[in-house]
């Protein structure tokens, strides 16, 4: 399968950053104006071609392990008296995590320990304690970067600006920064830069600053990917935490019994792992919240498909994967969401990802309660063919690829279905 690696991270960016303000505070766009400043730092260093295209990559990952360290967080103070890590200790943990996941991925280049010490200081005082020379260019770089946006905004872009960000990375020289990263930041950035910062700006500006290429991954590869992004979003909420990988694994089950092409197939798991990735737009305290959500509250929740479809529909080449992902809560009677299409709008792929995602709601368990057995799973879903919401020949399709599912007694319906919207 052939990917823009660098587009669909810079796509997934959107809802990276939601999860990142929600936890610390950063403004909208922060891994991207990360991975510009990367860009033109990286050039003025005299990276390659392929180290600035992967030190973009590494700048939009670099707190990937963010909502997967505040699931940790909330299991360690069950088991210390409701006392949380420290500073040090997020550091290093997020840190740690967000190198593992990245080993996943292929990337072009060498980026060993890149995520691990990003956060380290020239002068040894970070996290690990490394000094600049025992530490990667490129995770220098998206350190400068990433104190940079967090000490400034960037979408001032007066001339003030500029010389207090100039004389911010010169003071703190041999502290903060080496030598080297802060004499090619502070010998090449100018104000035209802050101009690349805004909203309006940066995708223009990572397009077209560093060359794109569209690799042929391999199925594992896409695997591994898919289960990166899936595990960001499944993270987020505890409640969820098998969530997209448990609706990626039987797409791709489904996929196999109506046979479609290997291609298909693995478009198919993607499509799968990608369909919640709306949901890092929604704040924890609807998305965590173990009671019944208000109906206020379940409006915000049902947003979270057409945040998927605006987080994907960017993508080159993957109409199909951002159709599949983001109607899954579509209903053939026109009575789902985001945009209430109806049975003549509604594609095979379509109308199965949405019987697979309520499959797995119904069946999963979850902290908070246990799932319906396949059968009582089945028997709702017939009940929703009946309304006129549900395919009753892919619902039988779905009972003759998952009927040896057994999983234990039952909590409401009402409360799975809306847990998961």
């Amino acid at each position: 399968m052939k990917i823009n690696l660098n587009e669909v991270l810079y796509a997934f960016s959107l809802g990276l950053d939601a999860a990142e303000y929600e936890f610390l505070g950063t403004t909208p766009g922060h891994s991207k104006r990360i991975a510009a400043l990367s860009i033109i730092t990286g050039k003025a260093i005299g990276l390659t071609d392929n180290e600035l295209i992967d030190i973009a990559a590494y700048s939009i990952l670099h707190d990937n392990a963010l909502t997967e360290f505040n699931q940790e967080e909330i299991e360690y103070k069950k088991y210390n008296g409701g006392r949380g890590y420290g500073p040090l200790d997020f550091m290093i943990r997020h840190c740690t995590i967000g190198e593992i996941n990245t080993k996943l991925l292929p990337f072009r280049t060498n980026n060993r320990d890149v995520i691990l010490l990003h956060h380290e200081n020239a002068d040894g005082s970070g996290p690990f304690r490394r000094l600049a020379q025992r530490t990667p260019i490129k995770a220098q770089i998206i350190h400068l970067g990433d104190m940079i946006d967090t000490h400034f905004n960037l979408l001032d872009q007066s001339d003030s600006n500029v010389n207090a960000i100039i004389s911010y990375v010169r003071s703190n020289t041999g502290t903060l920064f080496s030598q080297e990263v802060s004499n090619a930041f502070c010998g090449t950035f100018k104000r035209k830069h802050l101009k690349y910062m805004t909203f309006d700006n940066i995708d223009g500006f990572l397009r077209s600053s560093i060359k794109h290429h569209e690799d042929e991954y391999t199925p594992q590869e896409v695997h591994n990917l898919a289960t990166l992004i899936a595990r960001i979003i499944d993270f987020k909420s505890h409640y969820t935490c098998k969530h997209s990988l448990g609706v990626a694994t039987k797409a791709e089950k489904m996929a196999f019994h109506y046979n479609y092409s290997q291609e298909k197939t693995i478009r198919y798991y993607l499509a799968g792992a990608l369909h919640d990735v709306g949901k890092l737009m929604i704040h924890n305290s609807i998305l965590k919240k173990p009671s019944k959500l208000t109906d206020e509250e379940y409006m915000v929740m049902k947003n979270h498909a057409y945040y998927t479809h605006e987080i994907l529909k960017g993508l080159k080449n993957m109409k199909d994967i951002t159709d599949w992902a983001s109607h899954h809560h579509e209903k053939l009677n026109g009575e789902g969401y985001p945009f209430r299409l109806n049975a003549k709008q509604l594609t095979q792929e379509e109308r199965l990802m949405t019987c697979v995602d309520i499959y797995q709601a119904l069946t999963e368990e979850r902290p908070y309660k246990s799932g319906f057995p396949h059968q009582k799973t089945i028997q709702i879903m017939q009940e929703m063919v009946l309304k006129g919401e549900l395919d009753g020949e892919i619902v039988e399709a779905v009972n003759v690829c998952f009927r040896f599912y057994h999983l234990s007694d039952q909590p409401s319906v009402t409360e799975i279905l809306r847990a998961d919207m």
